[in-house]
């Protein structure tokens, strides 16, 4: 939607574009807006790249590119920004070369670690969030389109401004008592099975740094084991980031692998397997062969409210899942459970 309204209201682009000091100088005359444009990889590289939008603005003797990279409730992909960086500075053609990250929430990037590889300095970062968007279109003329893209992006939380709304200081406030709720669910026998079906006993405090910062990063509270042989990880707990703010946190058992997995071949037939064999359980981006794909056992913490303990009913499903999980790995002994290693930061 954003690139459609970029490439049919072009004088809309190049006031963005000044409005937010993305490149220093604009006589462009017209602009050429793409997304998902496949980049080959360069030597340096794993994998192609493929921006967002991409963004080719024409002045009467020269072009600029932009590389636009937008996070709406996801984090950067694996060297991401350094690979997209390293691609402009390839690119010869151009006068003027940008790199921009858009995101929802806030996450800071260093440049010096996007430039690292780059010997020159020809390509520019620059780093906004999606209120700030939304705040200049709230300025523009209004038309339909504009309309409908200010519509989305206050149902996807988009238009966040710097106020702390009142639910979020009665979140603040709430926050350490329900921390210590969910502690209490996963550090204790759910936590020691966990670790037993998947033979691995990893240091607990370990643990709970990891489980904060996965909070932090991807708001999820979970408990993960990573198994690098494959590129797969386990993991279960609360997973409390939504897209649409209105639904409840849910509690899931999952297994994911990598789009990079030299095992996802023998790994994705079988989960497709599991979820025609072992009930509740679901497959998500299973024929998407460039994302994280994985199987998932979920449900909400609404479904919960009812019981009188809910520590003790939320142990329960954790347990009960743990149990299929061990049935996984007994049913499937091909896959590649060994290589246990210390928890990592999920790509």
């Amino acid at each position: 939607m954003v690139a459609h309204l970029l490439e049919s209201n072009q004088e809309l682009l190049f006031s963005w574009l000044k409005y937010f000091h993305v490149f220093d100088e604009y006589d462009y005359e017209n602009a050429s807006v793409s997304t998902q444009l496949t980049f080959a990889s360069l030597e340096q590289h794993s994998t192609e790249s493929r921006p967002d939008i991409v963004i080719e603005l024409v002045s009467a003797t020269k072009t600029d590119i932009l590389f636009i990279e937008s996070k709406i409730a996801s984090q950067e992909g694996v060297d991401q920004l350094e690979r997209y960086a390293e691609i402009l500075d390839s690119l010869s053609a151009y006068r003027n070369k940008a790199l921009l990250y858009i995101t929802r929430d806030f996450d800071p990037k260093d440049e010096q670690g996007i430039f690292k590889q780059i010997s020159t300095s020809g390509v520019k970062f620059k780093q906004l969030r999606w209120y700030e968007f939304y705040q200049f279109l709230t300025t523009q003329e209004s038309t339909e389109l504009i309309q409908e893209v200010i519509s989305f992006m206050q149902e996807y939380r988009m238009t966040q401004s710097n106020q702390f709304s009142s639910l979020d200081v009665l979140s603040l406030a709430n926050f350490p008592s329900a921390l210590k709720l969910m502690e209490a669910t996963l550090w204790g026998e759910v936590n020691e099975k966990f670790a037993r079906v998947l033979d691995n006993h990893l240091n607990i405090a370990l643990r709970k740094r990891k489980a904060l910062n996965e909070l932090q990063k991807y708001g999820r509270y979970i408990i993960t084991i990573w198994m690098p042989d494959g590129r797969w990880w386990c993991g279960l707990g609360f997973f409390v980031k939504t897209v649409n703010s209105a639904e409840y946190p849910s509690v899931q058992v999952r297994l994911e692998v990598s789009s990079r997995s030299p095992k996802r071949e023998i790994i994705i037939p079988a989960m497709r397997e599991i979820c025609n064999q072992f009930s509740n359980w679901q497959g998500y981006r299973l024929n998407e062969p460039n994302a994280w794909s994985g199987i998932v056992k979920e449900r909400s913490l609404r479904d919960f409210l009812s019981q009188e303990d809910h520590v003790k009913a939320i142990e329960e499903f954790f347990l009960e899942s743990l149990e299929d999980v061990e049935g996984i790995k007994k049913q499937y002994p091909h896959l590649p459970w060994q290589g246990v290693q210390e928890p990592e930061a999920l790509e």
